[in-house]
């Protein structure tokens, strides 16, 4: 008998683990391992400045810990979501929290910006298991319109983390300084761990990856790579991330040294438009197909980021500067939902190598992107960044409306 989307579907939702009896502690859960992106650098960020004179540094020198996190986080999605295809995600998502955990506690000590940035990199790499098993768990137990309303709301929750922690860390800023912050960070990752040893196995041995050795893992990932669809999906989401990370690298300076507000300040302004974010990512499921939002994401985030980048290369007024950045970050959003879904369509049969890939290729695009904008006139050199990044995006979207779409997985019903 031929095979059709409805036979097919049918056959993916039986190969599905059950869903969880608490649908809100596992949203609430894998909201928590997928906002560590935001927890790892948002945080702090209202304290680099300050960090730079402590180390006596250079801006782009202290933005070195962002790219170094960005860096760690990449190869960690690199090596824990494909082990977690073969040995499961209960036990890898433990071991990377424990990573995360003693790397926080031997940056507490850091007495140099170097030492500092090394150990950043093993706080990315324990990260980086919380962020890929974060899209590869409801992989598991969801498809279709269900995983993208589950990745909606969790978009959702996760805008709350980047709104919340420079608030948080800019509250914290004057009175602890960025050790106190860490001391957060570690605190959260000990919970966290903890909560993993309670947490259900979403992937039985019967559907692991069962190969085993160096070839099987390339063999996934030349898979992978080798499916159009599937990269350009990947590589719009890491262009978004790339324009999100280049706007994070440069807020603290542009809107503490240039405008002059304090680190409280920036944390409440750095936060409202994080919302932003978090909105975008609900408008996405509102589409009859994902992909559509994905492509009005990327014109939106394009046209504003122009804007915004007109306003930052002539050192116009705040007003102006925050008009457009909060469009920009809300058609971001609309990107960061919509492509995770899409992406994870298409890798489903090996979610974790998938959502390995889906991380390692952004935060390697955001640790490349971090750094630019502080090299010369910072002005300047992020409005190119803003301008050429969402250029590579509206490209992409105009290649990924000429895709078929994926047959009924994500059309509303």
């Amino acid at each position: 008998m031929a095979s059709t989307p409805a036979t097919d579907t049918a056959q993916k939702s039986a190969a599905l683990s059950p869903a969880p009896k608490h649908y809100a502690l596992f949203v609430i859960f894998i909201a928590l391992i997928g906002a560590f992106s935001s927890l790892v650098n948002d945080m702090y960020l209202p304290t680099i400045p300050s960090m730079m004179k402590e180390f006596h540094t250079t801006p782009s020198m202290t933005q070195m810990g962002i790219s170094m996190a960005m860096i760690g986080m990449g190869l960690g999605s690199v090596l824990w979501g494909s082990a977690s295809d073969r040995y499961g995600r209960k036990p890898i998502l433990i071991i990377s929290l424990i990573i995360f955990v003693v790397a926080t506690v031997v940056s507490l000590f850091s007495e140099s910006i170097t030492f500092f940035i090394v150990w950043r990199l093993f706080q990315g790499l324990g990260a980086g298991g919380a962020m890929v098993l974060s899209t590869s768990i409801p992989a598991d137990v969801y498809m279709g319109r269900q995983l993208a309303k589950l990745m909606a709301i969790v978009g959702m929750v996760n805008g709350v983390a980047p709104a919340l922690s420079p608030v948080f860390g800019g509250f914290m800023a004057d009175r602890m300084g960025w050790r106190g912050i860490f001391i957060v960070l570690l605190a959260i990752g000990v919970v966290m761990t903890f909560w993993t040893t309670r947490y259900k196995e979403t992937l039985p041995p019967q559907r692991r990856i069962q190969a085993h050795g160096l070839k099987a893992y390339i063999k996934a990932y030349r898979s992978l790579f080798t499916n159009g669809r599937f990269m350009i999906y990947v590589t719009i989401k890491a262009v978004a991330i790339g324009l999100l990370y280049a706007y994070i690298s440069s807020a603290p300076f542009i809107l503490q040294s240039h405008y002059g507000f304090s680190a409280l300040k920036f944390g409440l302004i750095f936060g409202g438009n994080a919302l932003a974010m978090s909105i975008g990512s609900t408008l996405a499921v509102r589409f009859k197909e994902m992909k559509q939002g994905l492509v009005v994401g990327c014109i939106g985030m394009f046209v504003f980021a122009v804007a915004d980048a007109a306003v930052i290369w002539q050192e116009g007024s705040f007003l102006w500067y925050e008009l457009f950045a909060v469009p920009m970050l809300l058609f971001s959003g609309m990107i960061f939902s919509s492509a995770n879904t899409l992406s994870m369509e298409v890798g489903r049969d090996e979610a974790g190598t998938a959502s390995a890939i889906l991380s390692v290729v952004k935060y390697a695009f955001a640790a490349v992107v971090s750094p630019l904008v502080g090299l010369g006139n910072m002005f300047h050199a992020t409005a190119i960044t803003y301008v050429a990044v969402t250029a590579v995006a509206l490209l992409l979207a105009w290649q990924a409306k000429r895709l078929a779409p994926l047959a009924d997985m994500t059309r509303t019903k």
